[in-house]
């Protein structure tokens, strides 16, 4: 599923793309989301474990009077912990996708479950993924697949067409209405330009680590679960200057 030279440019252009074609057909969705439902509940309640709640509002994670009333449920590294999700890593369309932005030679940065229940699903705030990773080059493009049917109702991205070009944003502390969200970045962003990206099912779309993006809360009857890979090229140095030559070799070479 390499991307047509057009779409390509469109990439370059706003630093974010909606594929047209699906990249999971029934069969494998079915999967996905059988495993997806039976990690997270293997892991509701436990602390240490993989599971976080970035909707999270206190003086920390842990702190025992933070308000968990809404919930943004993260899985990192979902592959280390289900083989359906490291077959995932390799699969062609996605890699194609990939490849066609960074070129052939492909590690993964990390992945992520993402998941935001019907009704109290939190809110993600306006960021640029690089204001956490801090890698340099700032090349990476993260394929983000919707497991539901993601619309602005139940919590689909938002996000600043052209932004990545701008430069790293001054990213601050989160904060919600009742208080601090210590598990996220926030950055002022241009509301007026942002766009609504909605994905259908089995379908995703794909952005730059520099693209300012934000989801919604899900206020819906609908949960909306995501699943994201962030792919970078071989020789990615991390925020310690560091080659990060350990990371899976996905396709290609290392650099």
């Amino acid at each position: 599923m390499k991307l047509m030279p057009e779409e390509v440019q469109q990439f370059k252009r706003e630093g974010y793309l909606k594929i047209d074609e699906r990249v999971i057909d029934d069969e494998h969705l079915a999967v996905l989301r059988e495993h997806y439902d039976a990690l997270f509940a293997q892991k509701r309640g436990t602390i240490g474990e993989g599971l976080r709640n970035l909707a999270v509002v206190g003086d920390s994670e842990s702190d025992e009077d933070a308000d968990r009333a809404e919930e943004m449920l993260q899985i990192m590294e979902m592959w280390r912990f289900d083989e359906e999700y490291r077959k995932l890593l390799y699969h062609k369309p996605l890699l194609d996708i990939a490849e066609s932005l960074i070129g052939p030679n492909i590690q993964l940065f990390h992945d992520q479950a993402l998941y935001k229940p019907a009704y109290h699903g939190g809110e993600v705030y306006w960021h640029q993924d690089n204001a956490y990773w801090r890698c340099d080059p700032p090349n990476l493009v993260s394929i983000w697949i919707a497991l539901d049917d993601a619309d602005e109702e139940n919590g689909c991205m938002n996000v600043i067409p052209g932004s990545y070009s701008e430069g790293l944003a001054a990213h601050g502390r989160a904060e919600s209405e009742k208080g601090n969200v210590p598990a996220l970045l926030q950055v002022d962003a241009d509301v007026h330009r942002a766009v609504p990206v909605p994905v259908e099912a089995g379908s995703a779309m794909v952005h730059h680590c520099m693209t300012l993006h934000q989801t919604n809360p899900n206020r819906s009857s609908r949960d909306r679960r995501a699943m994201v890979i962030h792919y970078m090229p071989s020789g990615t140095r991390n925020g310690n200057g560091e080659v990060m030559k350990d990371n899976l070799l996905l396709r290609g070479e290392l650099a």
